[in-house]
């Protein structure tokens, strides 16, 4: 590990997402940075076409560079470097990518790729340590979950890990992996089946005059302009990018992680804790719901969700309701959480705390029984 904040980046937004066709579209042009860009027919490549451009501006025609020099597609380039991070070796990544793709790959290009999208792949930097000390079952656990709809629960355990035990910071965490690991065998599945509450949901409760919502720039943006430039179909982008952010970054430690809110929770944070939650659930309701992105970084557990056209959302319920229903099941407070959504151009966070937060005396309150709300 570096010292590096994880979150933090420094780069110019080229890329944006077409939502009536589901493309990448380049948003200015590289050479003069002007925004006069039309579609101008298509490159034949070994294996496929790419996308050429003409800038009215400064008259060039080009390629965008994600697509520049690159002969193989670059779904197949994320395929491989997955595999590789999900600990198969370089042999086995490449004989798994040529039978999908039907394109042969040698045990060489891997090599190259892996060093030229080194960028977006931090958890090399942790992988020689965790391959000699899990193996692959061992460092990820997955599970299907059918709760109404199919929700892919991962949890990388290696890195989770990692992260507890690098820095004092996250030792107060442990409770947060206990619950990961409690979700592998105690979930109540009939719950989130025959729940009627979502928390997406949720909209305009929560008085937001006071709480700074901050924009940021964040690896969040970058990695998915990276991922989304290879995935046409807006639900498998998703998928992809939760697993290519789970096995490839150095933070998330999990995605798709299922969360739960009774009126025992609301009644604890507003009696107990003096909290301002306007939230109203008769004693047989529970909300649920499922996290997009959980990490740990900089001290804080970051909730995190996908949302196309970030911009124009404002899912500030939703979040709220997943960092409650996580504080409670974990027994962390909730001052130790963020809450953030962001797309490939944009990247928003803000503070829990400060949203139910009073001034008021409060009274002494125990944790929560982990195991016993959770089953």
């Amino acid at each position: 590990m570096d010292g590096r904040p994880e979150g933090e980046i420094k780069e110019d937004t080229l890329f944006s997402r077409d939502d009536a066709d589901a493309r990448v579209i380049l948003r200015k042009c590289p050479y003069c940075d002007g925004k006069e860009l039309i579609r101008k027919g298509q490159r034949v490549k070994k294996y496929g076409e790419a996308q050429l451009y003409y800038c009215k501006n400064c008259d060039r025609k080009f390629t965008p560079g994600i697509d520049k020099h690159r002969t193989f597609p670059l779904r197949l380039i994320i395929d491989a470097i997955t595999l590789y991070n999900r600990l198969y070796s370089l042999e086995d990544s490449v004989k798994i990518v040529s039978s999908k793709y039907g394109i042969s790959v040698t045990r060489q290009t891997l090599m190259a790729w892996l060093e030229d999208y080194r960028e977006y792949l931090p958890f090399l930097r942790m992988r020689e340590y965790v391959e000699k000390k899990y193996k692959p079952k061992e460092m990820l656990e997955e599970i299907r979950l059918f709760h109404g709809q199919i929700y892919d629960f991962k949890y990388h355990r290696a890195k989770t890990n990692i992260l507890l035990e690098e820095s004092f910071k996250h030792h107060c965490f442990r409770p947060l992996q206990e619950f990961l690991e409690l979700v592998l065998a105690e979930c109540p599945h009939q719950v989130f089946k025959e729940s009627q509450k979502r928390a997406s949901e949720y909209r305009d409760i929560f008085n937001l005059d006071t709480v700074r919502i901050i924009p940021k720039m964040n690896t969040a943006q970058k990695n998915t302009r990276f991922v989304t430039q290879a995935v046409l179909n807006n639900k498998l982008r998703h998928q992809i990018l939760q697993e290519f952010m789970l096995i490839n970054d150095s933070v998330t430690v999990a995605v798709e992680v299922p969360v739960l809110l009774d009126w025992e929770d609301v009644n604890h944070f507003r009696h107990q804790l003096n909290f301002d939650v306007p939230i109203q659930l008769a004693e047989n309701e529970i909300i649920t719901g499922h996290i997009d992105i959980l990490q740990i970084r900089n001290g804080m557990i970051h909730i995190m969700d996908y949302k196309p056209s970030a911009k124009k959302e404002k899912p500030v319920e939703q979040l709220m309701i997943y960092a409650l229903a996580l504080s409670r099941l974990t027994g962390l407070r909730l001052y130790h959480f963020k809450c953030a959504w962001f797309d490939e151009e944009d990247y928003f966070e803000f503070f829990p705390l400060h949203v139910v937060y009073k001034k008021r005396k409060k009274q002494n309150a125990g944790p929560k029984n982990v195991t016993a709300r959770f089953l």
